[in-house]
């Protein structure tokens, strides 16, 4: 069917004057992929169960838990690599999030992922819902499988600048340090960031492209009061996870993604709205320097996106 959505573009300079910035997990996809994928050859009990147990007794090595779990989803729920694969190139989207990803395409943007799940995961479902040529980066732990197909290996993706220490973001991926790092790979002023704990430090962006950053959880927030700055925004999204998300597959519209018989659909909040508005009650309070624009649904993200693209110049 035509959209009739209208996007009004200009862009066609380089470098660009917006970087799109996404999120993959509860933004891009409409689920957890690091959970969604074994889900599909475990009962929900077995893989809840699983993972808490598996979460502390690695010391809270996350993706040691989803190394193992997908080992279990093999050995013991009977699935192969390319099974596994396919459950990836499964998972549930929003058509709103499909069509602002388009949107922005035809505007010449640059667009790229930013996330704590895996490369493996990310480019199986991007390559088979054709948005593989939508971004210009992914930006992961680096997820494969060992030379027998039988084992999944995941790299943390810090592990290539020596680790971090910043105290918002989990062990496997500092979003601050990923994103200003891709930003030097580009060509932009490399930012000089003081103390990762100095988060109201916010770094000049006269000297680079507009940042959209689009996401849900708290470590969404580490480039918020570390990277953004005037003039960029941040399209947080608000409400709460679906519960049972493992149990859809494919494009859905916003009404199909709050209805199917689920029953108790919701679960715990989305983690950015929280997170920021925590560290305004802080002492001292911290204050992200961009603006900051609200999303729940497919349709809502994309009415945004639209707003920002009528902005967008050569």
């Amino acid at each position: 069917m035509e959209s009739k959505h209208d996007t009004t573009c200009e862009n066609t300079g380089t470098p660009p004057h917006t970087i799109f910035v996404w999120d993959f997990d509860w933004t891009v996809v409409n689920c957890n992929s690091d959970e969604y994928i074994p889900a599909q050859f475990m009962e929900d009990d077995a893989l809840a169960e699983g993972f808490r147990e598996l979460y502390q007794a690695t010391g809270k090595n996350w993706h040691a838990c989803v190394e193992a779990m997908v080992g279990r989803a093999m050995s013991e729920g009977g699935a192969d690599s390319a099974q596994v694969l396919d459950a990836a190139r499964q998972m549930p989207y929003l058509a709103g999030v499909r069509q602002a990803l388009d949107d922005i395409i035809e505007c010449r943007c640059d667009q790229m992922i930013l996330s704590d799940g895996n490369t493996l995961f990310i480019n199986t479902f991007l390559n088979a819902n054709g948005l593989d040529g939508h971004f210009d980066h992914v930006v992961s732990n680096e997820g494969s499988w060992d030379e027998n197909k039988d084992r999944l290996v995941v790299v943390h993706q810090s592990q290539q600048y020596g680790g971090h220490d910043c105290s918002t973001c989990s062990a496997n991926l500092c979003k601050t340090q990923a994103l200003e790092k891709t930003l030097t790979q580009w060509g932009f002023p490399r930012i000089e960031n003081k103390s990762k704990s100095e988060k109201n430090t916010i770094p000049s962006s006269s000297m680079r492209p507009r940042i959209v950053y689009v996401g849900d959880g708290a470590n969404d927030a580490c480039p918020v009061w570390n990277i953004l700055g005037p003039g960029d925004v941040m399209l947080a999204r608000s409400g709460r996870k679906r519960k049972y998300a493992n149990r859809r597959t494919g494009q859905e519209t916003d009404d199909e993604a709050v209805s199917g018989g689920d029953g108790d659909i919701y679960g715990t909040p989305f983690g950015i709205l929280p997170a920021l508005q925590l560290a305004r009650t802080a002492d001292p309070p911290v204050i992200p320097k961009c603006q900051v624009w609200e999303w729940s649904t497919g349709v809502e993200l994309r009415h945004l996106v639209g707003k920002l693209l009528g902005n967008v110049k050569a």
